[in-house]
């Protein structure tokens, strides 16, 4: 039987865990970053002529670039998992950290999947793989032209990556947020949470209605069926993001009436652009979010 841990040993415990975590993330992208750059460097060498015979292709690194790539996001959705337990006995030090790391994951990945020298490099990577015959060739441009080709684009690997970041980071910040105060807590995780949590949620709300709007009419309405489960499956921000907004709803939904008001006049015009996504979960969320936060403001009583 696995032996149960007090409360000093269970902080220990996920101390390390979290530091651990934390470094490994962060030398993990410290690599991601280098190989970008020289995957970048030597398509621009290549293309000026002057790459010397010893130079490595940049296309040789690419299946490098995207191993490390899925190592962030499955530590970033490994992260997800335990920061419930972490958040009610860490410290503001630890909280930071892993925080910090979390962001320059997400501020890292953003910078990726807007490069468009790397994306350029992804698609000569995906061509590389088409083979020589007309069938081959026909193949891939149905799966291009299907959405699927999507699967192989930079922006797929990097707003994946992103979006698991963020995430991570608003499941963290809106458990230091609702988190009950005591007084064997040392810091107000209330006060620190909250500017970091909401500009983060106003940044993802907002270019989420941006680009469904934009790109709204690209997508396979069937993608919109489960947003939680399928978005990722097409390499927009809207879709990639879907789940993330999901988490968010959740949270205003089970936000205390007094931490809703003091953002009501930022929240209130977002939710309201909210309900004519495609996304019926998403639909279905935002009418929660009125019904029990909106509603109680103007003194309506509504059932569940």
């Amino acid at each position: 039987a696995v032996p149960t841990l007090d409360q000093v040993e269970g902080r220990a415990w996920l101390k390390e865990m979290s530091t651990s975590l934390s470094d490994t993330l962060l030398k993990n992208i410290e690599l991601e970053e280098k190989i970008r750059d020289d995957i970048v460097e030597s398509k621009l060498a290549s293309m000026e002529k002057r790459v010397q015979s010893d130079d490595p292709n940049y296309l040789g690194m690419m299946p490098t670039l995207k191993t490390r790539c899925i190592a962030s996001h499955c530590l970033q959705q490994y992260i997800s998992t335990f920061v419930g337990q972490f958040a009610v006995l860490t410290s503001e030090e630890e909280a930071s950290c892993l925080l910090d790391t979390l962001n320059q994951s997400r501020i890292s990945s953003m910078k990726a999947r807007k490069d468009e020298d790397l994306s350029h490099a992804f698609q000569e990577a995906c061509l590389a793989q088409w083979g020589d015959s007309v069938e081959e060739i026909d193949a891939a441009m149905e799966r291009a032209n299907s959405g699927l080709g999507h699967r192989g684009s930079s922006q797929m690997f990097f707003l994946t990556q992103e979006a698991s970041a963020t995430n991570a980071l608003i499941i963290l910040l809106s458990l230091l947020y609702s988190k009950k105060q005591d007084d064997d807590c040392s810091w107000d995780t209330e006060a620190f949470a909250e500017p970091i949590l909401f500009e983060r949620i106003m940044e993802v709300l907002t270019d989420f209605l941006e680009s469904e709007e934009r790109d709204g009419v690209l997508i396979d309405p069937n993608v919109w069926r489960s947003v939680s489960e399928r978005g990722g499956q097409v390499a927009f921000y809207c879709t990639s993001f879907a789940g993330v907004v999901v988490q968010i709803l959740d949270m205003i939904a089970n936000l205390e009436e007094e931490q809703f008001g003091r953002h009501k006049e930022s929240l209130f015009p977002i939710l309201c652009s909210l309900i004519r996504v495609q996304s019926d979960e998403i639909r279905y969320l935002v009418a929660g979010v009125f019904r029990k936060q909106v509603g109680g403001m103007i003194g309506v009583t509504t059932g569940k």
